[in-house]
């Protein structure tokens, strides 16, 4: 992936007859190569070619067996892999989430806490996904905060932190030993720019499944435009607006695509 980004995602989509997202397909609980293998078909079937793919849920995703940086689940790196290989033979762009946003109570898979390990794991994951993918996004939605100080999610300094980590782990090394820098972004919910990030990824204010018909053209546009001039000349992709794969999000996702600045938008188109 080249800066500037021009994508087509799709993060919604159904599967036997149950919305989901394309977040936890890599190896989230629950997930099956059947299932990986038709959302790769449900992408073909409106003209997405990028995913974005999460590691780290504290409730369904992780690929450590026990504790977070311990051993892993040879089974669950194997499915994500086996995954990232099959979208790549499809011609599919894939875009890495290391960490969910915010922080859950009691989830299997804790690793907010290990405040220590999260560094390292930036790094390692880097590191690990750098050969065979073509962008990554911090974390989803990193400017989550509910009402509870223990739920939050990165500061903006952290937030900016994380992406430096990944900037200097995230490359190729091209046939000539040159460098290749692989692109690092974020993905909010509100109007906020880390100052490293080289594209910015966004979600409109309404609530997408609930919300998503019920929104203007005009306020989607207006919305986007917002997010185009807060970014400063950097690329911004509209990861998250409408969960329908109707006529109105056609309407809405077409405009925000016209937008000067918006290289990036959620299907269908």
């Amino acid at each position: 992936m080249s800066l500037p980004l021009v994508v087509k995602s799709k993060l919604f989509w159904r599967y036997q007859g149950n919305l989901e997202t394309c977040w936890y397909l890599g190896w989230g609980d629950g997930v099956t190569k059947k299932m990986q293998d038709a959302y790769i078909d449900d992408m073909d079937r409106f003209g997405a070619d990028t995913i974005t793919l999460n590691l780290l849920n504290e409730g369904i995703c992780s690929p450590f067996s026990k504790e977070f940086m311990g051993p892993y689940s040879q089974q669950k790196v194997d499915l994500m892999f086996g995954f990232i290989d099959r979208l790549k033979a499809r011609g599919k762009l894939i875009v890495i989430v290391p960490f969910d946003c915010p922080r859950c109570d009691g989830g299997k898979y804790p690793f907010w806490r290990f405040t220590e390990r999260l560094g390292p794991f930036l790094q390692l994951a880097a590191q690990a996904f750098s050969p065979k993918v073509d962008g990554f996004i911090v974390g989803i939605e990193t400017d989550r905060s509910p009402t509870m100080t223990a739920k939050r999610g990165l500061s903006l300094a952290e937030l900016d932190a994380a992406v430096f980590i990944l900037k200097e782990n995230a490359y190729r090394m091209d046939a000539a030993g040159n460098k290749y820098p692989i692109p690092v972004g974020t993905h909010e919910a509100g109007f906020r720019i880390a100052p490293r990030a080289d594209f910015i990824g966004v979600e409109t204010p309404n609530h997408p499944v609930t919300q998503g018909d019920g929104t203007s053209v005009e306020q989607m546009v207006t919305w986007a435009k917002k997010w185009v001039v807060a970014a400063a000349g950097r690329p911004v992709w509209v990861i998250e607006s409408n969960s329908s794969e109707g006529s109105i999000a056609r309407a809405q996702n077409r405009a925000m695509a016209e937008i000067p600045g918006v290289v990036g938008v959620n299907m269908p188109i």
